[in-house]
């Protein structure tokens, strides 16, 4: 069952625009987009697309641009759950692997020991990257 898309941000005008200051024309939706990214994590959650939830959004009365805004913020916060990773979370697990690889180790004196011991390293750390690269291509993210 699906849950009724959240309310409209402009809906929470009360007096017409010719009667308001400039100060009164603008329109608090900070309560109405928290309550719009909840729902759209959820509805991620459940496995929706992100160009189902920008659309539902917009048919709820929401602008283009706010829609795929909520809808973008909704998917960065699902995206542990949809087991994507950033740029950032793959370069930290490689520099970790590489500092934990050199540390402490007697033949970092010994060149030709060390760059063997680097060349290895970075296969390995080559293999799991394309691993998790096709990891995520099967889940589709």
């Amino acid at each position: 069952m699906m849950e009724e898309s959240p309310v409209n941000p402009e809906d929470a005008e009360a007096a017409p625009a010719s009667e308001r200051t400039p100060l009164e024309n603008v329109v608090d939706d900070y309560e109405p987009r928290l309550a719009a990214v909840e729902w759209a994590v959820g509805q991620m959650f459940d496995d929706r697309t992100f160009e189902d939830v920008a659309a539902e959004l917009l048919a709820g009365g929401w602008a283009l641009d706010d829609a795929e805004e909520v809808a973008e913020t909704a998917r960065q916060r699902t995206r542990g759950h949809r087991g994507a990773m950033t740029r950032d979370e793959v370069v930290d697990e490689a520099d970790r692997m590489y500092r934990r690889s050199m540390s402490g180790r007697w033949f970092a004196g010994m060149p030709m020991l060390a760059a063997a011991w680097k060349l290895m390293h970075s296969l390995v750390t080559l293999g799991s990257l394309r691993r998790a690269g096709r990891n995520s291509r099967r889940r589709g993210s």
